[in-house]
């Protein structure tokens, strides 16, 4: 973790720093809050991350989106969704690095409510295709 950034909590969201590797698909997975509470839940949301170089950064440097099918509802009821980036995608925009990120979900109303962010490094792998 480096001291670039320090991270301000946005509201209902949670600090997550994520970590993936330059030749594998980022495919972690989430689930948002007690799997019992079924007081609110993801039917009928999309999801949006951006990824930037920094907070101030005008332009992000990778978008990942529930509409293009990287973001995928596991479960709408528990919450729970996964990543589905082709390591391909994140290198044609990013290098090894640190980045700032947060993941946004937005409702029929287009009510925006923050999930997570932090920073999301992108590290060099080893292993070759």
């Amino acid at each position: 973790m480096t001291d670039f950034c320090v991270p301000v909590s946005p509201p209902t969201s949670a600090h997550v720093n994520i970590v993936t590797a330059d030749n594998a698909t980022f495919q972690d997975a989430y689930q948002f809050d007690d799997a019992t509470d079924t007081s609110w839940n993801f039917t009928g949301k999309t999801f949006r991350m951006d990824i930037k170089a920094n907070k101030e950064a005008l332009v992000a440097l990778l978008s990942i989106t529930s509409a293009a099918g990287q973001i995928v509802v596991d479960d709408a009821v528990t919450r729970v969704l996964h990543f589905n980036v082709p390591a391909a995608t994140i290198v044609a925009v990013m290098p090894p690095g640190y980045y700032v990120y947060d993941l946004i979900m937005t409702d029929g109303s287009s009510v925006r409510t923050p999930l997570m962010y932090g920073e999301f490094v992108l590290d060099h792998g080893v292993t070759g295709g």
